[in-house]
């Protein structure tokens, strides 16, 4: 049954200053990140978290969260076989490495599809659920946008359901926070599915490229994402004892430099749940309705009050 999130209230909770990150300097030049709690809202770290970026296939979430609409409006079932279109295979054979190299024809049930998108980011799987859900993916980018904007990401802009690189395909780690946080309270039926760490197709088994998963005390999972043009992207969720929280992390020059930058991230959020709140009084509510550019009773602007004061 699907839980009704409406909005997310969110407080800026600045990190200590008497810590730094040691990878944050080896991450990019200008990497963007939003730390959160989900269960409060507090914002735990925030850095260059509404400028635009190239999501890569974290698209895939969204393609998700469409997907698991679709299901609770039974529409689709887990067990229903879709058939590969020729788009699936061409978007199959122009990106080898990310595909189970299914041919037209071919037929995949909706439960390998979703696992396959969740643990190896499979392009033509992504490519097929949209054409279930949205008749062609043309059509299915469509409701992408139109969900996007009803959640109240307005900073992001989708043009594909896997995540390749296409221009005007943007979005922040601002609206990936929102849109991470409202699958999970959407579909609480779905969200154990992000912490698959292998699947079985066909006789072959799958394990998962998101090492962070495997490695962190606590990790739950979510997506993992990279082109050429967005650099290395992820969003993880963690919970210790009965608190998680949610970390975006986007535009990081290597795979290994994303992954520990996130684990430091995690682990400094993590011991700052309990500090006072600097900001308690600013608060910026994620909602269909919020304006990014709109200015806090205090004169401060979001951007301002997120900045991590570490060095």
């Amino acid at each position: 049954m699907k839980t009704k999130f409406t909005f997310l209230t969110l407080i800026c909770v600045i990190l200590s200053t008497s810590t730094s990150l040691a990878a944050e300097k080896g991450c990019s030049a200008n990497y963007s990140s939003l730390v959160l709690d989900e269960g409060t809202g507090d914002i735990l770290y925030g850095k260059r978290s509404d400028e635009q970026s190239y999501p890569a296939s974290l698209v895939k979430v969204m393609t998700l969260y469409l997907t698991f609409e679709a299901l609770e409006k039974h529409q689709l079932t887990m067990d229903k076989e879709l058939i590969i279109s020729e788009l699936g295979e061409e978007i199959s054979r122009v990106n080898k490495t990310n595909a189970l190299h299914l041919k037209a024809g071919n037929k995949i049930t909706v439960r390998d599809a979703i696992y396959s998108v969740i643990v190896k980011s499979f392009n033509e799987a992504a490519v097929t659920l949209a054409e279930a859900v949205g008749g062609n993916e043309w059509n299915f980018v469509r409701l992408m946008n139109e969900k996007a904007a009803e959640l109240g990401m307005i900073h992001t802009s989708f043009r594909n359901a896997s995540g390749l690189h296409a221009e005007g395909q943007y979005t922040t780690s601002y609206d990936l926070a929102r849109l991470a946080i409202t699958i999970k309270h959407d579909f609480p039926q779905y969200y154990h599915l992000f912490a698959l760490k292998e699947f079985k197709y066909r006789g072959t088994k799958y394990e998962t490229h998101n090492h962070v998963l495997v490695d962190y005390k606590g990790a739950e999972g979510m997506k993992t994402g990279f082109t050429k043009a967005s650099g290395f992207n992820l969003i993880t969720s963690a919970k210790r004892q009965d608190r998680r929280i949610i970390s975006v992390l986007l535009g990081c020059a290597t795979q290994q430099r994303r992954d520990k930058l996130t684990k430091e991230l995690l682990n400094e959020s993590f011991e700052n749940l309990e500090k006072p709140k600097i900001h308690p009084q600013l608060e910026a509510k994620l909602s269909k309705t919020f304006n990014y550019d709109e200015k806090e009773e205090s004169g401060v602007n979001r951007g301002e009050i997120c900045e991590p004061l570490i060095k």
